[in-house]
């Protein structure tokens, strides 16, 4: 351990436990006032941020060293195993520092942590949070603070005080050292299935009743049903179960097997369990119910069978009167048909006579169209050879048009208009001058498209004429601008040479103005911390101050009660002194009652936590403008920001010259490629125009040549297009007249064929002349309808003479007139309605019968699950009594718990019973085998049982209270039980390992004998490995234990220092 300005140490004080733990039992001496129990307050102040003497009167912090020197920091740092880890915590408490800055002279430093482990060799950092520190220690040590001073370091005033507590202060504290959570975890396990058991139960009750009533309904289901049976109206006939008979059967199913009723009485159910009907008989009602059911539908189906099958047989009946009916009208429809069809024989044989006759004569139609047609084509054809003449020799556009076309052959023209047919030689040569025509065109056509190609080359000599002079005139003002911007960069580049200092500047002036403006709210928001924190920090000193009063208060009124009870000659219960020179007086303990006091203390907890909380804001608020001034920000904000102005205004003209820089650099660059490309391109220019202008010159002339030579083949023709287009249509009107001979001669020659056919043909057939084939022919229509009429007369007469000959018509023709009335309308009515009414009935029980087929299947299927339901309620109500009792005994709210203890106090009354079985045997040498701690289970007042302590004193054979003990008798039979509950802990698996204990004073008020016994008992624990700190002033006991920590008192301040034997470690 390490102390520096802390409590009266001024200086840094160092102490090596490895010597102390070897010795086993160390005493700490020093003066009274030099600083023996601060070591204590050090080492709990480390783990816990508080010593046990400061919190126990009231006090918050660990103050700085007056003797320190006020710049430094008071620390305390405690290297410590635990659970075989080792871990060092460095502390500092929050304390004032001179300060020639702050206004008030002080500046206040908050209280730190540090917690680190030793792990592979190195120390790694585990926390520096107070909260999470806190929780890492308390996991660790396995005890908070007020434990940790009841069962390691009992501090002064405190000894006794486990020995003297209540059942539940005893019973948190064995808590927390055994870890009996899964005990608890038990109980509430047991009381949970309790509830959930009981909610099962009154679940399976509301089921059953639920099912009870289903019951009654289905049973007066059943009653309504046998009352709409439809065979309650018909002679002889009644339903299968009368209502009455079924509502008496299941009212007395009900009142025979009701709950109440099960031969016996029921018993209170126990535990929590509310009393409930017994489920009894449920499923005999439902077997009686269906019974019911089913003897009810068997009876309304047999029934339904009856009435199906007279349905049956008078549908049957009407189905046959229907079927003569029919056959007697069909009868007589097919002979008055038959009458009406021999009136027609006479007109049907005509139509039979006229019918072949057409029929003959459409044998010849062929042949006689055929003559018509060649006739035709023979006219046809020879006056069109006459008008194709005449176009060609006549005085028309064409005979011209052919007199031009052929203007080389003068004799064909003269040989055409001098005979009737035209010569075979005319359409060679019309074909032969339309190929000249068409040569002539071409040459035309190339001659035009080299005169445009000429005009082409023509315009684009001039353009690059043109464009010659451009890049002549380009080339002048680009070499210009070179110059220009050649002299222009040459100053840009000095007015950005200190392009990275201009930047920087800007830069951290933008971030100074930006801290200096976070810096300023975080320093409004600092000082608004402060003031909570101060605030807070008031309220918790006068919080402080009244827990402070009340028990000084209360001490007061408790020493004086002690002083009234005090008697010349009788020991001190304190101190165990005969002699009482200065009692106290007063009555102060009138004023302070218990609730008040907890009250105090739970008001300074709250104030406390507050001003810790808003310490901790405060802390971070100085941090972060602490992060700020880091950060370059400074409190003049408008010097700042006018600085980070100047700064812009710099970058900006940077920029602005960069800009401009780069621009230049990139126009240069264009320029130059311009230059070069427009010098590159008056060279190709230049070679373009030698080239265009030859093949211009070249082209010229051969088109005028061609064109003179296409002028002289043109003769009479304005143009080409006009010569082409008369030889075309020349060529065409000879061939056209070619074509119409050809015809002419060919239809001649089928015109004699067809009249040679016809001739033929006609002395065959029954006709002389053509003419008689043309009145025998009917139109296809006439001859279509009377085809279709005759077909149809005939098929119907066919149809009708064997219908009217088969076995129903021949029947129907032997019927008598009374045979016929029964078939009449009236006889089906009457049928009608014989068959209606037995639909109607036969329906009515198909209802009924599909009424008890649902209520069947549904009584059948609550039958089916009602066993299972009783079942289910027994069950459930027999586990929840079972867990209602375990429930109830575990957490000690049954009677049958005589104890009042629950499983958790049953399980820690055995470790006390333990505990005080070990104590026993350390209190037995204490007090010379005089007394004996025993584990009582006894209840007193309302409180819980199983956690009691008594002593048995082997002088009287009586046991009595521990409060009954002198301060004497208190401190070592304390000290027994302190040591008992370490090696009981030590010898638990799964409880804390307590190694150490620390024992502030109560040494004095033992006498020389009892001193011996209590030393011997301490080193027979030295020898069992374990570690005891002593803090005494009596002399006795500093020969005996040569291994001390001794406390030196000086006016600057105490300092430590450790003797073993003749050694001194400092």
């Amino acid at each position: 351990m390490e102390i520096t300005a802390f409590g009266p140490f001024p200086q840094h004080e160092t102490v090596d436990f490895d010597a102390l733990n070897e010795a086993g039992v160390f005493l700490l001496n020093g003066e009274t006032g030099a600083g023996k129990t601060s070591v204590l307050d050090a080492v709990c102040f480390a783990l816990y941020g508080s010593g046990p003497t400061t919190v126990g009167k009231g006090g918050r912090k660990v103050q700085h060293s007056d003797h320190a020197d006020p710049h430094t920091g008071p620390c305390v740092e405690v290297e410590f195993t635990a659970s075989g880890r080792r871990w060092c915590v460095t502390r500092t408490p929050a304390w004032r520092e001179p300060s020639t800055r702050a206004a008030s002279g002080w500046s206040d430093r908050h209280a730190t942590v540090l917690l680190r482990e030793y792990t592979e060799g190195q120390w790694v950092d585990r926390g520096y949070r107070p909260d999470d520190v806190g929780q890492a220690i308390h996991h660790a040590v396995g005890l908070d603070r007020e434990q940790f001073t009841q069962v390691m370091m009992l501090p002064q005033g405190k000894f006794a005080q486990f020995l003297q507590a209540g059942s539940r202060e005893r019973e948190e504290l064995l808590e927390t050292l055994f870890g009996t959570d899964v005990y608890a975890d038990v109980q509430e396990e047991l009381k949970a299935r309790a509830d959930a058991a009981r909610a099962d139960t009154a679940s399976a009750q509301l089921e059953w009743e639920r099912s009870e009533e289903l019951f009654h309904r289905l049973g007066e289901r059943l009653s309504q049903l046998n009352e709409q049976d439809p065979r309650s109206g018909l002679p002889g006939r009644g339903p299968v179960l009368s209502p009455a008979d079924a509502a008496d059967g299941v009212r007395t199913a009900s009142e025979d097997n009701s709950p109440d009723d099960d031969g016996g009485d029921d018993e209170d159910s126990g535990g929590e369990t509310p009393p409930q009907e017994k489920p009894a008989g449920l499923s005999e009602r439902w077997s009686a119910l269906v019974s019911d059911c089913e003897l009810a539908l068997a009876g309304a189906g047999a029934a339904r069978d009856e009435a199906a099958d007279r349905h049956a047989a008078s549908q049957q009946r009407i189905t046959e009167l229907e079927a003569l009916s029919g056959l007697l009208a069909r009868f007589d429809r097919l002979a008055a048909r038959r009458a009406e069809l021999r009136a027609q024989s006479q007109r049907l044989e005509d139509a039979g006579r006229r019918l072949e006759e057409h029929t003959a004569a459409e044998t010849l139609t062929e042949p006689v169209t055929t003559a018509v047609r060649a006739r035709q084509r023979v006219a046809d054809s020879a006056s069109a050879v006459e008008a194709l003449r005449a176009a060609l020799t006549q005085d028309t556009a064409g005979a011209r048009s052919l007199r031009d076309v052929l203007r080389d052959q003068p004799d064909l023209v003269r040989e055409l208009e001098s005979t009737p047919e035209m010569p075979r030689q005319l359409r060679d040569a019309a074909v032969t001058a339309r190929e000249a025509a068409r040569a002539a065109a071409e040459r035309a056509r190339t001659l035009a498209e080299d005169e445009t190609a000429l005009a082409r080359d023509e315009e684009s000599l001039h353009a690059l004429e043109l464009r010659a002079e451009e890049i002549a005139a380009e080339l002048t003002a680009r070499r210009a601008d070179l110059v220009r911007w050649e002299d222009s960069r040459q100053e840009l580049e000095l007015h950005v040479k200190d392009e990275g200092l201009v930047r920087e500047r800007a830069r951290a002036a933008r971030e100074a103005v930006e801290a200096s403006r976070d810096y300023a709210r975080a320093r409004e928001t600092e000082n608004a911390r402060a003031a909570e924190f101060e605030s807070a920090e008031t309220a918790r000193r006068e919080a402080a101050r009244r827990v402070e009063s009340l028990e000084a208060r209360r001490y007061a009124g408790a020493a004086a009660s002690l002083a009234r009870e005090l008697s010349e000659g009788d020991p001190c219960p304190v101190c165990g002194s005969t002699e009482h020179p200065c009692p106290a007086t007063g009555d102060a303990e009138q004023d302070v009652s218990p609730g008040m006091l907890q009250g105090a203390r739970e008001d300074r907890e709250t104030a406390q936590n507050t001003a810790d909380a808003a310490h901790q804001r405060w802390q971070q608020a100085q941090r972060t403008s602490a992060e700020h001034l880091a950060r370059g920000a400074t409190e003049d904000l408008a010097d700042v920001a006018e600085r980070a102005r100047r700064a812009a205004l710099a970058e900006e003209a940077l920029e602005s010259a960069l800009a401009e820089l780069e621009r230049g650099t990139e126009e240069v660059a264009t320029v130059h490629e311009a230059v070069t490309r427009l010098e590159t391109e008056e060279r190709d220019v230049a070679t373009q125009m030698a080239g265009v202008r030859t093949g211009v010159e070249a082209a010229r002339a051969r088109c005028a040549s061609e064109r003179e030579r296409v002028t002289r083949a043109l003769g009479p023709f304005a143009s080409v297009q006009d010569w082409v287009r008369a030889a075309e249509e020349l060529v065409q009107l000879t061939t056209r007249w070619s074509d119409a001979q050809d015809e002419r001669d060919a239809a001649r020659h089928e015109e004699r064929t067809a009249e040679e056919a016809l001739e033929r043909t006609l002395a065959r057939s029954p006709f002389s002349t053509e003419a008689e084939v043309h009145e025998a022919l009917m139109d296809e229509e006439e001859a279509t309808d009377l085809t279709g009429w005759v077909t149809r007369v005939t098929s119907e007469v066919a149809a009708l003479d064997a219908e009217l000959a088969t076995q129903d018509m021949q029947r129907a023709a032997r019927l008598t007139e009374q045979q016929r009335q029964d078939a009449s309308a009236e006889a089906r009515h009457r049928a009608q309605s014989e068959c209606d009414e037995a639909a109607r009935h036969r329906d009515a029980l198909n209802r009924l019968l599909g009424g008890l087929e649902g209520l069947t299947a549904e009584a059948r299927s609550h039958a089916h699950e009602a066993p299972a339901r009783e079942a289910a309620l027994r069950a459930a109500r027999d586990r929840a009594e079972r867990l209602s009792g375990l429930a109830g005994v575990a957490t000690a709210t049954s009677s049958e718990n005589s104890l009042r203890m629950t499983l958790t106090s049953f399980v820690l009354a055995a470790k006390l019973e333990h505990v005080a079985a070990v104590a026993s045997e350390h209190l037995a040498t204490m007090s010379s085998g005089r007394f004996t701690l025993v584990h009582t289970d006894q209840t007193r007042g309302s409180g819980k049982s199983g956690l009691g302590l008594e002593i048995e004193d082997a002088w009287t054979g009586a046991r009595r209270g521990t409060e009954t003990l002198s301060g004497g008798e208190s401190f070592f039979t304390s000290l027994a039980l302190a040591l008992a509950l370490a090696d009981v802990v030590r010898a638990d698996a799964g409880g804390t390992e307590i190694d150490t204990l620390f024992v502030d004073e109560g040494f004095g008020s033992l006498d020389e004998q009892t001193l011996e016994q209590v030393l011997e008992t301490l080193d027979g624990l030295r020898r069992g490995g374990r570690v005891i700190g002593v803090v005494s002033h009596v002399s006795e006991m500093k020969q005996r234990i040569e291994t001390q920590l001794v406390v030196t008192k000086t006016p600057r301040g105490s300092h430590l220092r450790v003797e073993t034997g003749s050694a001194v470690l400092t």
